[in-house]
């Protein structure tokens, strides 16, 4: 199969197609009568009893004196929307006040929701609620009234789009919805952000920015900070790429001398940048994965005297920062381990100039040195000045997750612990390192119990490596109880192509070098089998989305290494991937399948065109979503059909609800876990 004249399986990217909803039933049926047992059954009940339980953390995010919270359980399996106060948060079972209850919203007007998150107003008494239609990326947005706990007659509603609003002022928002073909990119998402009055009608929206058509998505911000009123608009040409234009709330937009490929912040009254490639201003080198930083006034008035907050190693990394009062806190990998820092100035000769601060780093004091720890801003989009306080998320493997606050002067106090959610008692963790075809050392974490035994025993290898997102350490709740609590191995490969070691470990393997993570991926096994822990026919590997054109490449391009494959809402038909969803956003990773010099590196790892008659394939199980608007389900339908035909052993399964995560409600996410877990039983736990 080399072009798409000659693809027989098109019809399957009929998302609601007859025929090609006929086909998914009767691979379901099919599926679900191989792997629907009693070992599937008492998966499902553990895992929907750790997803439902009243005893996991309910993670919050603040607005003035109130704890927002969204929550699901099984009386409320499409979740409460809700709040408490910091003084009731603290205690084992605080007093909530439920805003909104998706369920009943779901009965009294006959649709699916699914909640997508809420936007404050600037004088916090109403609110704009997102609602996705069974966990699309598309959402509707309605204003609400926290006084009367209620949707707004005749208030702001923007019809279903992928896309976002926010409070300009109480009368007014800006919104970038991708509402019909003028205000949408090629990718799916909102070329153009619009001005919207009350009472004013969508379509007579004044447009203040707008994109090129084959750009990404125009995105925004608005800063309602004291001294820092200002719109911020993004002008997104691919996934890595952006301009950035600043706006007074009653001026003109100034495009920013910035670099097109950099992380920014301007929280506050200075701009903070970290490129992905070495960048020179003002006479000086700002490294790639650097943090500069300089006041944002002066910077827009022309000056170019950045200070270097951080700069990364060989092995440290920064991963986001936040601005606080008490300074910048960056959230570092220092060799895939957490270390959070907080940088101060330490010394300046005046006010005006920039070049003669010093920066002290220091650990924070009361965190964990081995363990996952991700910061967040405790005051959010509507805090009048920056955050006196943050909270820490700390994990890792085989600890439950903790939350914690930290004020800046003593060490974090701890708010809330999630419960045990498996038998860890004996576990290890190991950190090890495969060594590349190009002689890399790629490291991965193997978890189990007796690690240095030489008896091999079923393992399952979990991979991503692309978008720069990096694998850390964070608590398997379901896979601890489904899968390390019978004595099998966990591994995960901190591969190429994702963020672990900074912007130079993205750029290994994106678009002619994409094929580097995959390689990456497979060292990793062949590390695994040959120390002895698992063999081929005992490892199995799963990924999602893009780990699911990894693993789809671990079946056409490593299959002798691999017993079976787990492969969930995957991109796998690379010649068709930019025209189907969002897709097109992502040609900056992997490149354009329409340019046939990159069509040439492209086909060499798109796992749809390498299946070949005749090959020995290890067993797959291929999921999707129907409802996925991000990655088409037809990659999916159109991989499981191939194989079918050819007389490969393929399990497919697709749910009708949940979008590309597919964690809209808990009985379908564990029913999906369960079925995974069932799949490796019957293949590599075999004797």
């Amino acid at each position: 199969m080399t072009n798409e004249s000659s693809d027989p399986y098109l019809w399957l990217e009929e998302i609601d197609g007859a025929k090609a909803v006929a086909w998914v039933d009767a691979e379901n049926r099919r599926t679900e009568g191989a792997l629907y047992d009693e070992g599937w059954k008492s998966d499902y009940d553990a895992a929907l009893a750790i997803l439902d339980s009243d005893d996991k953390i309910p993670f919050v995010s603040k607005s003035g004196d109130w704890l927002y919270n969204f929550w699901k359980d099984a009386a409320h399996p499409r979740g409460l929307w809700r709040r408490t106060t910091l003084d009731q948060y603290r205690k084992t079972s605080p007093q909530w006040d439920v805003l909104l209850d998706i369920g009943a919203l779901n009965k009294a007007e006959g649709i699916e929701w699914a909640f997508g998150g809420a936007v404050r107003s600037p004088d916090r008494t109403r609110a704009l609620v997102s609602l996705s239609f069974n966990g699309t990326d598309a959402v509707e947005i309605r204003e609400f009234d926290f006084a009367a706990k209620s949707f707004v007659n005749d208030g702001f509603v923007i019809p279903k789009a992928k896309g976002s609003a926010a409070w300009l002022n109480a009368d007014t928002l800006l919104f970038n919805s991708a509402l019909g073909d003028a205000h949408t990119t090629a990718s799916g998402y909102g070329r153009t952000v619009r001005k919207l009055k009350r009472g004013q009608r969508i379509d007579d929206a004044e447009v203040v920015f707008e994109v090129e058509a084959g750009d990404m998505g125009a995105w925004f911000d608005v800063n309602h900070r004291p001294g820092s009123e200002r719109l911020i608009f993004w002008r997104s040409m691919d996934f890595t790429r952006s301009e950035v234009f600043m706006q007074p709330l009653d001026g003109a937009s100034v495009k920013l001398n910035l670099p097109e490929e950099a992380k920014i912040s301007l929280a506050a009254h200075e701009l903070s940048v970290s490129p992905k490639q070495d960048w020179r201003i003002g006479g000086t080198t700002i490294p790639a994965g650097a943090l500069a930083i300089i006041d944002f006034n002066r910077f827009v008035a022309g000056a170019k005297d950045f200070e270097i907050v951080f700069t990364p190693s060989a092995t440290h990394a920064l991963e986001d920062w936040i601005e606080t009062r008490h300074g910048l806190v960056l959230e570092t990998l220092d060799n895939v381990r957490s270390r959070i820092l907080l940088a101060k100035r330490s010394a300046r000769e005046d006010n005006t100039s920039n070049n003669t601060a010093d920066w002290t780093l220091q650990d924070i004091a009361g965190l964990p040195t081995n363990a996952a720890i991700h910061a967040a801003e405790f005051g959010g989009e509507d805090d009048p000045d920056l955050g006196a306080e943050v909270l820490f998320t700390v994990t890792d493997y085989t600890t439950p997750t903790t939350l914690s606050l930290w004020n800046g002067r003593s060490a974090p106090e701890r708010l809330k612990s999630a419960p045990e959610s498996f038998n860890a008692s004996g576990i290890e963790i190991e950190q090890r390192h495969a060594i590349a075809a190009d002689g890399e050392r790629i490291p991965y974490f193997l978890i189990g119990t007796n690690l240095k035994d030489k008896a091999p025993r079923p393992a399952l290898l979990y991979g991503y490596g692309g978008f720069e997102v990096s694998m850390t350490p964070g608590y398997m709740a379901i896979t601890g109880k489904l899968w390390l609590e019978g004595g099998f191995l966990f591994a995960v490969g901190n591969i190429r192509g994702g963020g672990e070691f900074g912007p130079r470990w993205h750029e290994a393997a994106r678009k002619a070098t994409k094929h580097v993570a995959h390689d990456d991926f497979a060292s990793v096994a062949k590390d695994m089998i040959a120390s002895g822990v698992t063999t081929a026919r005992q490892l199995a590997c799963e990924g999602g989305s893009n780990g699911g054109l990894l693993v789809g490449n671990m079946l056409t391009r490593y299959p002798d290494l691999f017993g079976a494959i787990w492969c969930a809402v995957p991109l796998l038909d690379m010649q068709r991937y930019a025209k189907l969803l969002a897709g097109h956003s992502w040609i900056a990773e992997y490149g354009d399948p329409d340019d046939p010099a990159e069509w040439e590196f492209l086909r060499k790892f798109s796992p749809y065109h390498l299946l070949r008659d005749g090959a020995a394939y290890p067993p797959i199980f291929i999921t999707t979503n129907r409802t996925d608007d991000r990655v088409h389900p037809g990659h999916a339908r159109k991989m499981a059909a191939r194989l079918r035909e050819m007389g490969a052993p393929v399990w497919f399964h697709e749910t009708v609800a949940g979008g590309h995560s597919g964690a809209v409600d808990n009985t379908r996410q564990a029913a999906t876990q369960a079925l995974g877990f069932s799949f490796l039983r019957h293949t590599i736990c075999q004797n």
